[in-house]
């Protein structure tokens, strides 16, 4: 009896070590039930604990109520087993989308129906028909005669452990054996119970003896537990690996595409959908020509690389094959990359390179033009040149200027150079020349215009050629190119203000060097004009007392004014100029004024003419100029009716050009210098005060003649003014 009540003891303390280490377990796992399949493998714990400590308890009972009592319990442990490791197999190997709420309760109907089938067996006798309790050396057990309930339970226990073990063998091999060492501790712990339970249910069905599969959960307990507190079971865990590897491929912006060897897709993310232009689910079985043009596709090719376009945007497939373990191929991956971002920018750098060479190759046109135009003598021949120069190049095919009312259809004055094309000038209107003439940026300056669809696929370009703001004429020039770059709009907006300087020049030169020159009377009421509008406004006479031609920045007009008020007379020209008031007496004044090409003598001057007087009496300006004898009056005329129609012509006439003195300074002309402002005059001029750079300053020679700065300075403009009024207007002095 000593003996029997040992090996009884000896069971109950395997057992209870058994269900010890699978409570420990249990308790770790829930305490991690935030890791994937954590919370599983505490409820395969739990029925662990709940079977071998229920079998403990139950061979110690000799009561048959009670031993079939604690029988009825041990199914809470016994019929859901299968069920929690089949559940922590799926989310540790990371298919825990199968895992759903749903799932859980169809996986838990054969156990459910078993533990409802252990406490109502007195009553159907389905999962088992008899139950006889004997005990043998102390050991209490039973003799069962299962039912159809216990073998539906065991086939669909059976099937979710193999199950299990498969996805666990497979996480061997897929993971390239990173995890074999938790999945082997696993698969002995899940062996170990499971040979022991088909050794009960199908070996010894003959002979009662002790149930083995709740003392090998000892063996569970050990390997599990090994595998959680010296493998990471729960730091390194597949599933991590997996979903992340899953989450990767279908939330990747890089779109992923397998397709079989027949090529119809296999797989493709959600990335894909772009390209193929069909949802993932139904692109599946599809042939993948009839989702994207696959002829751009090489798949007898490593690593093989496509373009694909697609509306607008530019794909780059990148196509690999996939073979088996036996080096069979079975399909490919087709990775696509959006690469129109890169595109975009290699074409815009391209873009960039073209616009720079293309700007490089104009500049060493313009250069050529400078060349030429430094030797032209007229203006046909600076318009000539330049047309000619750019027709050569290789930028431009056709090339014409012609003035301002040719390019609206008023006149026929064209010159063009180079090819003949189809596409015809267009036309213009006077307006946006002058407005787009007016523009402070020479890239708006240059308008680019498309022809016809029926007379070609150039572009012309229109540039105006201006001379402060005056237009001389308008250069168009016709290329094939579709667009015509902001930098070469803005390198001709600048050709045209260099031809235009240059037609400037050339009418200067012409009007000094002409034995004969044009004289003509022009007579305005517009009140458009500064002069004509400040008359009326202040009711006075208005005469032009002298004229420096500027540059670019304007002109300088000295306007005198009798029996007038010189401030209104300011304010009204300060709209189209600054004005500075030299003086102001009680029967008039003397104005400074800053013309621009805003106000008619400003436009003449601009347009190269001499202006010899101008008058303003009621309103009624008069102005008598002088231009070479071989300039175009008519192109004159046309260009200020255009920007003022109240201005017309009162006569021209040819006449020799005047000979004039040229005035020298002699000893008499220093009589009129004090013996002071002599003498600072000639020790300025020796000591090289008035060489650029000085050789002394203002300082130094004051030094020498012993007086100071400013003294010296009031000597040197007294005498400075005195000889300048002897050789600019002698009859002062006279």
């Amino acid at each position: 009896m000593d003996m029997v009540s040992s090996a009884a003891l000896a069971h109950v303390g395997l057992l209870t070590f058994s269900a010890a280490t699978t409570t420990v377990l249990a308790v770790y796992a829930f305490r991690h039930r935030q890791e994937p399949g954590a919370t599983w493998f505490g409820m395969l714990m739990l029925s662990l604990t709940v079977w071998s400590g229920c079998y403990g308890v139950g061979i110690v009972t000799s009561d048959p109520t009670w031993r079939v009592f604690w029988a009825r319990v041990q199914w809470f442990g016994v019929a859901t087993i299968y069920v929690w490791l089949f559940l922590f197999a799926l989310s540790y190997t990371g298919h825990d989308k199968f895992v759903t709420r749903w799932n859980v309760v169809g996986f838990c109907l054969v156990p459910m129906l078993a533990i409802i089938g252990a406490w109502t067996n007195p009553f159907h006798h389905l999962l088992w028909r008899t139950a006889q309790v004997r005990v043998v050396d102390g050991i209490s057990l039973i003799d069962f005669t299962y039912g159809p309930i216990f073998w539906v339970d065991i086939i669909y226990g059976y099937a979710l452990i193999a199950i299990a073990t498969a996805l666990l063998l497979r996480l061997v091999f897929q993971s390239d054996y990173l995890y074999t060492d938790q999945s082997a501790l696993l698969l002995v712990g899940i062996a170990a119970p499971f040979l022991g339970n088909v050794a009960e249910n199908f070996f010894w069905t003959s002979q009662l003896v002790i149930d083995p599969t709740p003392h090998a959960f000892t063996v569970t307990g050990i390997t599990f537990g090994y595998a959680l507190f010296r493998r990471q079971l729960f730091d390194l865990v597949p599933a991590t690996r997996q979903l992340g590897r899953n989450a990767a491929i279908s939330q990747l912006d890089t779109g992923v595409v397998i397709v079989d060897n027949a090529r119809r897709v296999v797989y493709c993310n959600s990335a894909a959908v772009n390209v193929i232009d069909s949802d993932p689910a139904d692109a599946l079985g599809r042939e993948i020509r009839s989702l994207v043009d696959s002829d751009v596709i090489d798949f007898e090719a490593e690593d093989a690389l496509a373009e694909l376009e697609i509306d607008e945007s530019v794909y780059e497939v990148r196509t690999s094959p996939i073979t088996d373990q036996h080096d069979r191929q079975i399909g490919h991956t087709l990775v696509i990359h959006d690469v129109t971002t890169r595109k975009r920018r290699e074409r815009g750098l391209a873009a960039q390179r073209d616009e720079l060479a293309t700007v490089n190759e104009l500049n060493a046109v313009i250069r050529g033009v400078n060349q030429a135009l430094v030797s032209a003598t007229s203006q046909e021949a600076v318009e000539r040149a330049v047309c000619e120069r750019l027709a050569d190049s290789d930028l431009y095919r056709t090339a014409c200027v012609a003035d301002v009312t040719t390019w609206t259809g008023d006149a026929d004055r064209w010159l063009v150079a180079g090819d003949q094309v189809e596409s015809t000038p267009p036309a213009l209107d006077d307006d946006g020349i002058e407005s787009r003439a007016l523009e402070r940026s020479e890239e708006a300056r240059t308008q680019t215009i498309a022809p016809e669809p029926t007379t070609g696929d150039g572009t012309w370009a229109i540039v105006p050629v201006v001379y402060g703001r005056t237009v001389h004429g308008v250069l168009g020039l016709y290329t094939d190119r579709e667009e015509i770059s902001d930098r070469e709009r803005a390198v001709l907006g600048e050709l045209g203000e260099i031809v235009g300087h240059a037609v400037n020049a050339v009418g200067m030169r012409q009007l000094l060097s002409a034995e004969a020159v044009t004289e003509v009377e022009l007579e305005s009421t517009d009140d458009s004009d500064s002069l004509v509008a400040a008359s009326v406004f202040t009711e006075c006479d208005l005469e032009l007392a002298g004229l420096v031609p500027g540059g670019k920045a304007g002109h300088v007009a000295y306007v005198r004014l009798e029996d007038g008020d010189v401030s209104a007379v300011a304010d009204e020209l300060e709209s189209s100029g600054e004005v500075r008031l030299i003086s102001d007496g009680e029967t008039g004044g003397l104005l400074e004024w800053q013309v621009t090409g805003d106000a008619l003598l400003g436009m003449l001057v601009d347009f190269g003419a001499n202006v010899q007087h101008a008058t303003v009496e009621d309103g009624r300006a008069s102005y008598t100029l002088e231009i070479a004898a071989g300039s175009s009056v008519r192109a004159l005329i046309d260009a200020v009716e255009q920007q003022f129609p109240d201005t017309r012509l009162v006569s021209k006439r040819q006449r020799p050009r005047a000979v004039e003195r040229a005035d020298t300074l002699t000893e008499h002309s220093l009589a009129d210098l004090t013996e002071r402002q002599a003498e600072a005059l000639e020790a300025a001029y020796r000591a090289g005060y008035f060489r650029w750079p000085r050789d002394s300053t203002a300082e130094d020679v004051a030094a020498v003649l012993d007086i100071s700065a400013p003294t010296l300075h009031g000597h040197l403009r007294k005498a400075e003014e005195q000889i300048l009024t002897d050789l600019f207007d002698p009859e002062t002095t006279e």
